[in-house]
């Protein structure tokens, strides 16, 4: 298992909620809100860091924030950011977490961490079955170089889906795989937290 002391742990949250029409994150979902419900699946890990990318201007009260300046260049570039800062922290891995999967748990994450190989090129992706590899995602140390470059709107996917990077594929059970992006899926998946 790779130890938690060695990971950067960035949830991406600085999306413009185009898709929903208004600030997703922000719903209510259960006790908290999206973002809150996103963030609990990474409490009761001793993270080398933990951080949030949220637009710049948005107050939330989690760990550290990196502001992104520019949400509208999409997912890779918030990606890009963390993947910054997981350099700058000295980290040896990043895990990549969303914001608007408030149904993620601790124990799915922890199965990610057993499941990666201890490794400067390791790459491994949570992935519901049927569904194509995506975040919840960590990287070794060798990839940070590459991912601080992105910029655009498919964050990761390409690398995680190439085969020839050989991503360790984790079965994540489809209730927790749940990504709030319209509000149709806000409507389906609310009564089930």
């Amino acid at each position: 298992m790779i130890a938690p002391q060695r990971i950067f742990a960035a949830t991406l949250a600085a999306g413009l909620s185009r898709r929903f029409g208004a600030d997703k994150l922000g719903q209510r979902w259960g006790e908290t809100d999206i973002l809150g419900a996103s963030l609990a699946g990474l409490d009761g890990f001793d993270w080398l860091e933990r951080a949030v990318v949220v637009r710049a201007g948005r107050a939330i009260t989690a760990g550290r924030i990196i502001a992104n300046d520019h949400p509208e260049r999409g997912m890779g570039h918030s990606l890009a950011l963390a993947a910054q800062a997981a350099d700058a922290a000295g980290a040896d891995f990043l895990l990549v977490t969303l914001g608007d999967m408030p149904c993620l748990r601790a124990a799915s994450l922890n199965r990610l961490l057993q499941a990666c190989p201890d490794r400067a090129d390791a790459m491994a992706s949570l992935c519901a079955p049927g569904a194509p590899p995506a975040p919840p995602a960590v990287f070794g140390r060798g990839w940070f170089g590459r991912i601080a470059r992105f910029d655009n709107d498919k964050g990761a996917r390409d690398l995680l889906r190439d085969p020839a990077n050989g991503a360790v594929l984790v079965p994540l059970d489809p209730a927790e795989a749940i990504d709030i992006d319209t509000p149709q899926d806000f409507a389906r998946h609310h009564g089930d937290e």
